[in-house]
């Protein structure tokens, strides 16, 4: 009896240790599994989130964000060596922002994907796969945030007469809603509302102006580079949206009904609703060169003055306007130029506009690189 109790007491024992062995061979891979799990999510946990960010300038209220994960970029960032010098006269309209050790880090990013220390104005040599992401992520987010630039001929297809759309300016961010009312050179518009129109002076700082803006014109799904100003005139008004007349907007090669000429200021701001302001102003003639100059003194427009010097600085006038007109000159074969251009111009502390000459001085480094203004005097 003793015995028979005995030998079921071992059974026990031992099923019970077999079924303890079988328990930890099953659930071991179980347990390896949930391990791996919690490695990678620490290592996720340890992966950055990169941030892009788009802006017409650096003071834009406008902006484009986008996100991604790259941990070759991640890893390439933690050893970052100087290269060449950027050159161009305006930082990348393009900033990486992500997070290292409580601190938050930027660079500016190239179109082709370059990073760029704004500080020490030096491009940092990354890996070229590395780059080639970095250059498809910025493309697709300035393909986003700028418009697209159509001749006139085709923009006016685009809006026709009586078509409204929404406008949005590049620098501020504010959009309201417009119709074409007429215009056959260019879109005389129309703000639709009290509301819009309230709107649109306070993008013009709440006085109306004939200041050329860059502005984004969105209809049908599709979104046009453009430029207005912000004075009525003119006829054809929308009752009750208080704006007596209308107000113009510009697109590629548009020419004011007056002149029959394409406006300098408001083609700078097209390229600009594009994206396109660096390399247009690369392309221009001394001439074309000195107009930018002064549509940026007369409007206060520390960016343009800086793309057309390549230096940062600020002039101070209240208006100012060209007189005189350009001599036909070839400068094909010419490195360095002198100019004189008469101009009207209010200083920041009269109250009336004077004559006066500004003496311009234009170089470049070769017969193949663009022309900068290194100097205007007024005399």
């Amino acid at each position: 009896m003793h015995h028979a109790r005995a030998t079921r007491l071992l059974r026990t024992m031992i099923c019970t240790l077999l079924l303890s062995v079988m328990s930890i061979c099953l659930f071991c891979p179980f347990g390896h599994h949930a391990y791996g799990q919690a490695l990678r999510s620490q290592e996720t946990t340890n992966t950055t989130t990169f941030q892009l960010v788009v802006q017409a300038s650096p003071h834009a209220a406008y902006r484009s964000e986008s996100s991604f994960e790259n941990k070759k970029l991640q890893r390439e960032l933690e050893q970052l060596q100087a290269g060449a010098s950027y050159t161009e006269p305006l930082p990348p309209d393009t900033t990486l922002i992500y997070h290292k050790k409580g601190q938050t880090q930027h660079y500016g990013v190239t179109e082709n994907g370059e990073l760029v220390d704004s500080m020490t104005k030096s491009i940092y040599a990354v890996s070229p796969g590395v780059q080639e992401a970095l250059r498809t992520q910025v493309q697709a987010l300035r393909a986003q945030h700028y418009g697209e630039i159509l001749t006139w001929e085709d923009a006016s297809a685009v809006i026709p007469k009586y078509s409204k759309f929404t406008i949005t300016d590049v620098e501020s961010g504010l959009s309201f809603e417009g119709q074409r009312r007429a215009g056959s050179s260019h879109a005389d518009v129309q703000p639709l509302t009290k509301t819009d129109s309230a709107t649109l002076k306070t993008i013009y700082g709440g006085a109306w102006s004939w200041d050329r803006k860059a502005v984004l014109v969105k209809f049908n799904g599709r979104t046009l580079a453009g430029s207005m100003h912000g004075m009525p005139h003119g006829g054809d008004g929308i009752p009750g949206n208080d704006f007596n007349g209308h107000f113009c907007i510009h697109f590629l090669g548009s020419v004011t009904h007056g002149s029959h000429s394409s406006d300098p200021a408001h083609q700078v701001m097209v390229h600009r609703a594009a994206g396109l302001l660096t390399s247009y102003i690369s392309k221009l003639s001394p001439w074309a060169l000195i107009d930018v100059w002064i549509s940026g003194a007369n409007q206060g427009d520390l960016q343009l003055l800086q793309v057309t010097t390549g230096q940062e600085q600020a002039m101070h006038v209240r208006s100012m306007r060209r007189l005189s007109k350009f001599p036909e000159r070839d400068v094909s074969q010419l490195l360095e130029l002198e100019a004189a251009v008469d101009v009207t111009v209010t200083p920041a502390r009269a109250s009336a506009p004077a004559h006066r000459r500004v003496l311009f001085r234009l170089e470049r480094a070769s017969l193949d690189s663009r022309w900068y203004i290194r100097s205007a005097v007024m005399q």
